[in-house]
């Protein structure tokens, strides 16, 4: 019997690291990318999804999309999900690099389980203010 896993939740952050005891560390957890000049390239991008609730083996990716909500900027690789007892899960980290964002804007992940989409959520990505320099001294 195969059931489809529920997504329990999704951490769009810098950076993630595991300790050795298990637990999960999400670094720099954001809403928001900030950009002096577009276009911009953002380094490193983590997308953190947990799997839970479901039977049998699935295919899982993460999708980051333009503000069109057409163009993608970037997609993971499908990582197999297996599920063996309906209480576990699975924890599905994807590190992008070098991820380019041609201008500012509202910009998508999407999660798909095999072809399906599980959800959309939004991020901006900002021109950030240039910083005022301080007067000079008399």
């Amino acid at each position: 019997m195969q059931m489809k896993p529920d997504l329990v939740y999704s951490v769009l952050c810098d950076d993630v690291r595991q300790e050795v005891n298990g637990k999960f560390i999400f670094i720099g957890v954001f809403q928001t990318l900030w950009a002096q000049r577009f276009p911009a390239v953002y380094h490193r991008i983590c997308i953190a999804n947990a799997w839970y609730n479901g039977i049998g083996e699935f295919s899982a990716r993460s999708v980051i999309i333009a503000p069109d909500k057409k163009t993608m900027i970037i997609e993971s690789v499908p990582v197999k999900i297996s599920l063996t007892e309906v209480n576990k899960g699975s924890i599905v980290v994807n590190f992008f690099q070098n991820v380019r964002f041609t201008g500012p804007g509202i910009y998508w992940v999407e999660l798909k389980l095999g072809d399906m989409l599980v959800t959309r959520y939004p991020f901006r990505v900002q021109q950030a203010s240039p910083v005022q320099q301080p007067p000079p001294h008399a």
